[in-house]
């Protein structure tokens, strides 16, 4: 940046008080935390000789915070150019060196001067809009056109009225490529934005309900979004969503020679996607382009990712850099960290990890998570400055208050100077302040803390994981990650292979399968979710503690205990005419049971035959809220044949109980693998299991994400084609839904130590060779859940990108890895399964299968939650 004070003070209209001193502006400072100046010789561009120095200028914001009480600070700090909106006379006895800048509006004045450096540039500006993926598409971009350009992207997140300016502003006349974010959360926000950034390609990530309060319909909000095109030459966006087709459709009228390049799943897409598939930890993005298929590689399983690297490579066939280069590129592409991660701290309490950044809509976000997963605990917030503070003026510390009070917080720490000026605003709060990060960690505030949710935020410059470190419960370093995304997307998905209707049981036994059963069930019961099945009644009881309002169904338990399900309203199954005369006998009443049907698995369940007997039992204050069977082979193609038969025999059981009964009832027997393969319209309710997990019960890895949204489904013999469920009107994106791991196991590696050639390995001096070795430690073993069948070979670990083999025997609490040749270090992740390493890879190398795996962890593993 070096514009002359002179040219500044004529684009803006400023009136020019004190002393005019010849200023070249570097710099534009906004917060007097993070004063700097600039001290930078150049020549003087008019007689090349002279020398001048770079100034920041202090540009005095009104907000809740007035910007012109600062100007001491700034003026200590070295400023002498300031813009302000009005001028008081004892300044100049005050600052006697100053030069002000005075106008009517200040931020007005800023988009004005940014208005009119954009008009001077030449090179290609690049817009990005949308309700998600925004950063994360100019950063991959970013690092897509590196070679083949000077290429400058605005900082951070800065895409709002004062942060595009800024970022516009920032722009240097040797840029060739500019990526600039747009942002808008109410209607007229994008007209000036549009004439900020004036934008040559215009990129549309997504369309979706983020900041809809302040449009009038998600039509007005998509006509909002895609006018940052007004202007541009090229125009690339999500060709599926019709809402943002309609918007779009109306600015090609008005701008018949602007060119449209877009993606999706649909017919007429420019790149069309056809199946996406999981090959070697990293998707395959199959498509076809003017009738020819290719294929793109991504390093990530996400389907957001999926999203975004389709529209940078729509921004690459626009610029006519796709070529086999670029393509390769994509594999290249970094993952950004924007996720929330929970675990168990200290004294009973729950951590929300949010270190990373620092905005009002995020924190929103983060409580909502918080709120969500913590519902019968007391709410904490532990927040540091906030580094966009000043994009938001006066709305930071009141929008924060409001958030807090609106989520039910009841005490905030509060660390630093914005929080510090603003006392007045959190007065009717329990706050304490802490000017900075060593007085929190060296109070007592932290050590008092105790069941509680607990949220710590701030951006990550702030050092705020020092905070999470004293709250968090101290672990070995190995820790399964849950992410709750995943697992709310696979739900999703298999909504979208269900008609209308048709009610979900969600199965959270055996400790959500390895996963947590609480906090899985808190972030399903969140979607809307039918009804929990779980095994014990202890699991049931847990659940209830834990917040979870949901219908609950026990798989096994006895009439001894009647009162405890009374109490947590739980409800039984009923398996047998012995099971249900006791519950009879006991007196019970005004409960919910369930029958179970044998219909050949042959391990609990009445049989077809003893069952309408057992019904006529029954006496008025018990109802039956479901009738059930389990399939035994559904995933299974080769038996076929007798899951018909199963599916048959329930189906005239189940009629007949509600027929002696006088009402309907849930009838569910199709799980995960009969969701995947049979469609069976006479059933109105499904059971989910593993496939919540992620996991594909057919044992289709490589299939397992690449299922498009028609689904891949086996006619029942007494459906028609024509009987296939359409996917449900659920609000989600259907085209990139599919299966996501949801548990990742990691460790760390402990110790790296050369092994000579012929020397073994562990107990017993296994695994002998004939060279030299680097064998690596890591801190996990069979303790935790580790195979002593994944040793000698027979297993391995992901480290930095490889999959290296087990060494040795397993031992109890550690294992070796054969890390020859590979840069690695200890403290450096190590991935037991998750993205790399499917569950079910691991399963077939143990010969066993998937839900074995996940449940065999151990309860000494950390279970973290996170969530993008």
């Amino acid at each position: 940046m070096n514009f002359s004070v002179s040219d500044i003070a004529k684009i803006m209209g400023a009136v020019s008080h004190g002393k005019s001193g010849y200023f070249h502006i570097g710099s534009i400072v906004f917060d007097t935390r993070k004063l700097w100046v600039i001290e930078a010789q150049m020549a003087n561009p008019i007689t090349g000789s002279k020398h001048i120095s770079l100034a920041p200028l202090f540009v005095a914001l009104i907000g809740r915070r007035n910007g012109h009480d600062f100007i001491g600070s700034a003026y200590e700090g070295g400023v002498r150019v300031f813009l302000v909106s009005h001028y008081d006379i004892q300044w100049q006895i005050q600052y006697p060196d100053a030069q002000f800048l005075e106008v009517d509006d200040v931020l007005l004045a800023l988009q004005e001067w940014a208005k009119w450096h954009r008009s001077l540039m030449s090179s290609l500006v690049i817009g990005i809009a949308g309700s998600n993926g925004k950063t994360i598409v100019k950063e991959w971009l970013g690092e897509l056109l590196a070679k083949d350009f000077t290429v400058y992207k605005s900082p951070r997140s800065f895409n709002s009225q004062l942060g595009v300016a800024l970022s516009v502003l920032e722009i240097e006349t040797a840029v060739e490529v500019s990526i600039i974010e747009a942002g808008i959360s109410s209607q007229n926000g994008m007209k000036t934005l549009q004439k900020m950034v004036q934008a040559n390609l215009v990129v549309l990530t997504h369309l979706g309900d983020a900041h809809s309060s302040g449009f009038e319909s998600m039509e007005q909000k998509a006509i909002e979004k895609v006018s940052l095109a007004q202007g541009a030459d090229v125009l690339v966006y999500p060709f599926d969503n019709m809402v943002l087709r309609s918007a779009v459709d109306a600015l090609k009228k008005k701008q018949p020679l602007m060119k449209t390049i877009h993606w999706g799943w649909q017919e007429g897409a420019t790149m069309r996607v056809l199946h996406i598939q999981v090959l070697n930890g990293n998707q395959e993005i199959t498509f076809v382009n003017r009738g020819t298929e290719h294929c793109l590689v991504i390093p990530f399983l996400d389907s957001a990712s999926v999203s975004n690297a389709m529209s940078c490579l729509c921004v690459l066939t626009a610029l006519e850099r796709w070529d086999p280069s670029h393509i390769e590129q994509f594999l290249q592409l970094p993952r950004l960290e924007n996720r929330l991660l929970m675990a168990k701290g200290k004294r009973g309490n729950y951590i929300l990890n949010d270190s990373y950044s620092a905005d009002l809509a995020s924190l929103g976000v983060a409580l909502d998570m918080l709120k969500r997963q913590s519902p019968n605990l007391p709410l904490v917030a532990i927040l540091g400055d906030f580094e966009q503070m000043a994009l938001h003026n006066s709305f930071v510390c009141s929008g924060i208050k409001q958030l807090l009070q609106s989520y039910g917080v009841s005490k905030l720490l509060a660390v630093g100077k914005l929080f510090a000026c603003e006392k007045t605003q959190f007065a009717d709060m329990v706050v304490t302040f802490f000017p900075d990060m060593p007085s929190l960690l060296a109070s007592s505030s932290l050590s008092e803390l105790s069941e509680k949710a607990i949220l710590v935020k701030g951006a990550r410059k702030l050092g705020l994981e020092r905070v999470v470190s004293q709250l968090q419960e101290r672990f070995h370093q190995t820790q399964l990650e849950i992410n709750l995304g995943a697992l709310k997307n696979n739900y999703l998905y298999f909504q979208t292979l269900l008609p209308e209707g048709v009610k979900t049981m969600c199965m959270v036994k055996a400790f959500g399968y390895g996963s947590g059963s609480f906090e899985s069930a808190r972030a399903l019961q969140a979607l809307g979710l039918h009804y929990l099945g779980v095994a014990y009644i202890d699991e049931g009881i847990a659940l209830r503690k834990a917040g979870i309002v949901l219908p609950i169904m026990v798989m096994s338990s006895n009439a001894s205990d009647v009162c405890v399900l009374q109490e947590y309203g739980l409800e039984p199954v009923m398996y047998s005419k012995e099971s249900l005369e006791g519950f009879i006998q006991s007196g019970i009443n005004s409960i919910g049971i369930h029958l179970e049907i044998d219909t050949g698995m042959h391990r609990l369940g009445f049989s077809p035959e003893s069952l309408l007997g057992s019904v006529r039992m029954l006496p008025k204050g018990i109802r039956v809220a479901s009738v059930f069977s389990h399939l035994s082979a559904s995933e299974d193609a080769a038996s076929d044949s007798f899951t018909r038969n199963q599916l048959d025999v329930f189906f005239k059981v189940a009629l007949e109980v509600e027929q002696l009964l006088g009402y309907s009832t849930l009838k569910h027997i199709q799980n995960t693998g009969a969701i995947l393969r049979f469609y069976d319209p006479r059933f109105n309710a499904v059971r989910l299991g593993i496939g919540l997990y992620g996991i594909d019960p057919r044992g289709n890895v490589q299939e397992n994400l690449q299922r498009n949204r028609k689904g891949d489904f086996q006619d029942h013999p007494k459906a028609s084609s024509q009987n296939h469920p359409q996917p449900n009107s659920l609000n989600v994106n259907q085209e990139v839904l599919q299966l996501q791991p949801v548990a990742r196991w990691l460790t760390r590696i402990i110790q790296i130590q050369k092994v000579a050639a012929g020397e073994g390995v562990g107990y017993g001096m296994k695994d002998s060779v004939t060279h030299d070795r680097d064998i690596a430690t890591i801190a996990v073993g069979y303790a935790d859940g580790l195979s002593r069948r994944d040793g000698n070979g027979q297993s391995g670990v992901w480290i930095n990108k490889q999959e290296r083999p087990f060494v040795g025997n397993i031992c109890m609490d550690m294992s070796m890895i054969d890390v020859t040749g590979l840069l690695c270090h200890p403290g450096d992740e190590v991935e037991i399964f998750g993205l790399h390493i499917p569950v079910e890879t691991l399963a077939k190398r143990r010969g066993t299968i998937p839900y074995e795996v996940l449940t065999d962890v151990s309860q000494r593993v950390a279970r973290v939650y996170v969530e993008e």
